[in-house]
């Protein structure tokens, strides 16, 4: 799906009260950024959350070893099945943290699909009614 762009060039014949900020093409840049890192993020979480589970995994082994084969102080192997319950925890911090990175990708991707298709719309409504600008809402209340 291609999608038209307003450039501040287009923007420079309107009075300033009228002009944007960002222009749509900006604005897709900027959302598909947003949806490119978040599903970035969420496969570093996913593989944070796996290396968090192996790190979590070892320690409780360490601490059984310690406990059953050699002659190790009861508060060093409490400390490290501290540190299991710790890595664990964080793993499932990591793992809900790439799920709402999921989620905010989505999203993103939503709501550009959703922006450009008014968008679009909108700039075919003043193709039709040969219009070189959209009104602004503010005009129609």
């Amino acid at each position: 799906m291609t999608h038209p762009t307003t450039t501040a060039s287009a923007q420079s014949g309107m009075a300033s009260q009228h002009r944007t900020d960002i222009t749509f093409g900006e604005y897709l840049t900027d959302i598909v950024n947003i949806a490119i890192a978040a599903s970035a993020d969420q496969e570093r979480a996913q593989e944070l959350a796996g290396a968090l589970g192996k790190v979590a995994d070892a320690l409780r082994d360490m601490a059984a070893d310690l406990v059953g084969d050699h002659n190790i102080a009861t508060t060093v192997v409490d400390r490290i099945t501290d540190l299991a319950d710790a890595a664990a925890r964080m793993k499932q911090l990591a793992e809900r943290c790439a799920t709402e990175c999921e989620t905010a990708s989505q999203a993103a991707r939503l709501a550009a699909t959703a922006v450009g298709r008014t968008y679009s719309e909108d700039l075919q409504a003043m193709d039709d009614a040969g219009l070189a600008h959209a009104s602004s809402a503010t005009h129609h209340d």
